[in-house]
């Protein structure tokens, strides 16, 4: 067996070339820069719901941090910030090439890296979400995973929340101004100067016993609803 398959099969991560090494050292540093210069010129007009984060906090509880992948961007931003709250925001990224990429980039802006797939429910990835909570961290998901179906959110995330009884925490944001990428998710990112709300749900406790593939329809419906009510307080204070 190869060096580089050996490797693959003892960490779950695939092995990088010296060429995409060298592209990810270049890269990431770049978007990092380009990430705080971006978001820091956005004019937060209102975060609804952070008391549920608050509490969560000053129970010392860990929660899974969710949100659809169209609106990721501002969300990690902000609850990376929110790292002067006492929150411990983390992500579980992809043990893919790809990953790598992603675990540069949001490493390097503070948050904690695991490597593994929330939306999985093999031993490895119930090992590496398990571990994570139980260090403090929160980690940030997107409910419908990394390559959709867009707004479905997935069961293997309902699950894990079940073995690690860890709340799901949901969570969306809406800017006035915003690029739409032509991706399956449509991804939003606000532009320079614009004008963003958060709006942050009720925890969600999924015990265990309860369908998963209910449980995951309800997130989904939750989540809209943040993502409406976010959408007409941004247009509100636009007005």
């Amino acid at each position: 067996m190869s060096e580089s398959r050996q490797h693959q099969q003892k960490t779950g991560r695939t092995p990088l070339s010296r060429r995409q090494r060298l592209l990810i050292a270049i890269a990431a540093p770049l978007l990092r820069l380009l990430a705080r210069a971006l978001l820091g010129t956005c004019r937060n007009v209102g975060v609804h719901g952070a008391r549920h984060l608050d509490a969560l906090i000053a129970q010392e509880r860990s929660a899974l941090l969710c949100c659809w992948h169209q609106r990721l961007p501002y969300c990690v931003g902000w609850l990376l910030a929110a790292r002067s709250r006492g929150l411990n925001p983390g992500f579980l990224v992809s043990p893919s090439r790809d990953g790598e990429l992603i675990a540069a980039v949001v490493g390097g802006l503070g948050a904690t890296v695991r490597r593994g797939s929330a939306n999985r429910t093999g031993a490895r990835a119930l090992r590496e979400m398990y571990a994570t909570l139980k260090a403090g961290v929160s980690p940030i998901i997107a409910a419908d995973g990394p390559h959709g179906p867009a707004r479905e959110a997935k069961s293997g995330t309902l699950m894990l929340a079940q073995m690690t009884k860890a709340p799901l925490l949901p969570m969306t944001f809406a800017a006035d101004r915003y690029w739409q990428l032509g991706s399956w998710d449509r991804m939003i990112i606000p532009k320079p100067f614009a004008r963003v709300t958060l709006c942050i749900g009720e925890p969600v406790d999924v015990a265990r016993g309860q369908d998963s593939e209910t449980q995951a329809r309800l997130l989904a419906e939750r989540l809209n609803a943040l993502d409406a009510d976010a959408d007409a307080a941004v247009a509100r204070s636009s007005a």
